[in-house]
């Protein structure tokens, strides 16, 4: 799936690329009298940044806001790439695929079979076009590479010309540019123009054939212009162009605009040559082009830059042009050619802050993007996809076992903690599977899998991702774990559960149906500022509270549990002082505090206190401390409250009070 992945961003980045490629084409044209040749070149720069850097930096300004729907997205659509990786259209899986209610969840064999072809299905175009431009880029970077290999070994065997004359006056040329070292002189039969050579040691190759003819003006025009070609790493830039070309080779537009770039890179180059020579020389060094401007073929290598670029002759009279008229850009056309450089940098490599999207390779965690996700309810009030950092994903390949039970869970503890968990249950009594997804770092630690991690561990690979296969004799399990594009899977099953090893390799390589439908289970839990958050009635401040001298306020928490058509919720607030505590709990719901507990013998346990018209049970005096020292129903929500605390009975009836006050006020 990976492939498709890779081909997905590859198309994205074209299109992009293409639009700033007519940019570029656009500005050039409409400047082309008036921007310095080698601000010209330089503009090419952004195209090679463009399609080379496989992340997105975003901007306000970047010209793909102006589209109307994100290009990632669009892209999706028409290339329909459906990869378990990257984009799902969830209205392609429907209920009758995948139905999950809120008492009970299934998938018969039936839908299981329509769901795995209907994947496949979508699967088989997007992976036909990825394995297409993948042999293009292996044909295209095979023959680049044995062409220059070839080209390399032949040069290497020929020797440095010994020329005294053309030494002197490479040093001499050498010093002009203010490089340290002397480029070696290759005088060989396998070049028909004068061309540098390579990125490393790189090399002035001279054919034969033209230096005897070659005069001392004519080297030394020669001479400079490959040293400013070594001097700004053209062969460098020249290999990162077709090194884009290969990946796109299927974009035509990329392959005239990297043309375009190379007659640019002359004009450059002509530019930067003519500044170091003296005005009296610009005939001359026009001559020393036109003298070689022969039959002959110009390299075609990337390793390499010629002399006369690639001998179109269109190219040859813009260069001649630009000589005759050359002359010192002014500080005008300067800040012009600065100011364009970064705006098109601006609009064109940057992506729109609305329509950014995660990108395959980044650093930063990357998440399945929904498309047409619909967003059930469970109370009419509760979505759970808002609460989930990710989309759980459910396997294709079940091994005939039926869905049966799933649970969800949300952690949010500050400054970091911000956990995600699904657990899913397919099939009962003893031939069972469970599948747990988190984004926990800490990994596995729902009950089912205590201990497995204490067992015989083996690196396995579920695909093409490195996985870990547990075997724990104590918890008499097998699981699989492996983690992929930020989320880890661990899929486990009894030793005798009538699930084999082969069959939950499977069940993981098939995790790529997206869960559209609430989880049977649901659990919140929150800790800090944001508690309140998700809570379907008003909550107290912390400064509400009644508290007895000397207790200082801790922490906030809340817990929201939705257990099939059950709901319980339960705030908390914590108070200290020194080793006491005190505890304030307010819940609403079905036994939001549990149905096993002491508060349902309230003849034994408690007494009966008449609190303003609310009835509050109180803890008997020197009784079991650990119980709570209060409970009530505030009247006007019927929500409970318990308090938790050591202290004399008037401080538990201020606390009762102030919370009773508070709910008054609202």
């Amino acid at each position: 799936m990976e492939l498709e992945l890779v081909f997905h961003w590859i198309i994205k980045t074209s299109v992009m690329a293409s639009i700033m490629a007519v940019l570029i084409l656009l500005v050039n044209f409409a400047l082309r009298n008036k921007l310095e040749a080698k601000w010209r070149y330089a503009i090419w720069m952004l195209l090679i940044f463009r399609l080379l850097i496989p992340y997105n930096i975003q901007s306000p300004w970047s010209v793909y806001g102006l589209m109307p729907n994100s290009i990632s997205i669009s892209m999706a659509k028409n290339v329909n790439l459906m990869t378990n990786d990257s984009i799902y259209q969830i209205n392609d899986v429907s209920d009758k695929d995948v139905l999950l209610t809120k008492g009970q969840s299934s998938i018969n064999k039936q839908s299981n079979t329509k769901a795995e072809e209907s994947i496949l299905k979508d699967l088989s175009y997007g992976k036909i076009l990825a394995i297409v431009w993948l042999v293009g880029v292996i044909v295209l970077a095979i023959s680049v590479v044995v062409y220059n290999l070839a080209f390399y070994f032949q040069v290497r065997r020929e020797l440095s010309a010994p020329d005294v004359r053309m030494s002197e006056l490479m040093e001499e040329c050498t010093c002009k540019l203010g490089l340290r070292n002397n480029l070696p002189i290759i005088i060989t039969n396998k070049i028909e123009v004068p061309c540098l050579y390579g990125i490393f040691g790189s090399k002035l190759l001279l054919p034969k054939s033209l230096v005897n003819r070659l005069t001392e003006e004519n080297l030394r025009h020669i001479f400079i212009h490959e040293l400013v070609h070594y001097k700004r790493k053209d062969i460098l830039i020249n290999w990162l162009s077709v090194a884009a070309q290969i990946a796109h080779w299927f974009n035509p537009l990329i392959w005239y605009s990297f043309a375009k770039m190379r007659e640019d890179c002359e004009l450059a180059c002509d530019v930067d040559t003519l500044s170091l020579l003296k005005p009296e020389e610009y005939q001359s060094y026009g001559f020393s082009i036109i003298s070689l401007v022969t039959s002959a073929q110009s390299s075609q290598f990337p390793g390499t830059t010629g002399f006369l670029g690639n001998k179109n002759h269109q190219q040859i009279k813009r260069r001649i042009k630009m000589i005759k008229s050359f002359h010192k850009p002014t500080l005008k056309w300067k800040c012009t050619a600065v100011v364009l450089f970064i705006s098109l940098g601006l609009v064109g490599c940057s992506t729109s802050l609305s329509n950014s999207t995660p990108v395959v390779g980044a650093n930063t965690q990357k998440q399945p993007v929904q498309l047409n996700r619909s967003s059930p309810v469970m109370d009419g009030s509760f979505d759970y996809n808002k609460s989930l950092s990710f989309t759980p994903l459910l396997p294709s390949y079940t091994a005939g076992s039926l869905f049966t039970d799933s649970s969800a869970y949300k952690e949010i503890s500050p400054p970091s903690n911000n956990v995600s968990r699904y657990l899913a249950r397919y099939g009962g009594g003893e031939k069972f599977f469970m599948i747990h997804e988190t984004t926990n770092p800490k990994g596995m630690t729902p009950l089912y899998f205590a201990g497995m991690d204490q067992g015989t561990k083996t690196q396995i690979k579920i695909g093409d991702v490195p996985a870990t296969l547990y075997e724990s004799e104590n918890a008499n399990a097998n699981a699989i774990q492996f983690i992929k594009n930020g989320i880890e899977y661990t899929a486990g099953t009894r030793h005798d559960g009538g699930i084999s090893l082969d069959d939950l390799k499977k069940i993981c390589e098939s995790l790529a149906v997206p869960v559209n439908s609430p989880p049977s289970n649901f659990y919140i839990d929150k800790t800090g500022p944001t508690a309140p958050e998700g809570l379907s009635f008003k909550t107290p401040q912390a400064g509400d509270i009644a508290i007895p001298q000397g207790f200082k306020f801790q922490v906030e928490s809340s817990s929201i549990k939705i257990e099939g058509d059950v709901r319980s919720e339960v705030l908390s607030l914590l108070y200290t002082a020194g080793a006491s505590n005190l505890s304030v709990e307010i819940g609403k719901g079905d036994h939001p505090f549990g149905k096993s507990t002491p508060l349902l013998t309230p003849g034994s346990d408690f007494d009966t206190k008449q609190i303003g018209a609310t009835k509050v049970l109180l803890r008997k005096k020197n009784y079991d401390q650990n119980l709570p020292a209060a409970k009530f129903t505030v009247p006007r929500n019927g929500l409970e409250c318990i308090i938790y605390m050591t202290g004399q009975e008037s401080e538990v009836d201020k606390v009762v009070e102030s919370i009773l006050r508070a709910y008054l006020k609202q």
